[in-house]
């Protein structure tokens, strides 16, 4: 998976950002990135870890690759994925995780 370039400009963001229907909201050293108003991505910067969430919908690619691009950039600058849940074989239930 390659990152899009919305992915490269919220991560690098040091402020409230946003791109198309991807935005970034950043409040006291965690960050919140959404993705059509659902935030699907939080990030705590003092610990050094992020928390994936489909918010109810997994049926869609750009909903995966939109997950998938967030996993590739924070691991790879060493972030742990707190409760790390399948993207590519997710299936959509009734008690999906939210932030």
């Amino acid at each position: 998976m390659r990152m899009k370039e919305y992915h490269k400009i919220l991560c690098s963001s040091v402020k409230d950002k946003r791109v198309g229907n991807h935005e970034v909201e950043h409040c006291f050293g965690k960050r919140y990135f959404y993705y059509h108003g659902n935030c699907v991505c939080f990030v705590d910067d003092e610990k050094k870890t992020y928390t994936l969430s489909f918010c109810g919908y997994g049926g869609s690619i750009s909903t995966k690759n939109c997950l998938a691009g967030y996993r590739e950039y924070f691991t790879g600058i060493n972030y742990k994925e707190e409760n790390p849940i399948p993207i590519y074989n997710y299936e959509i239930s009734h008690d999906a995780k939210s932030c």
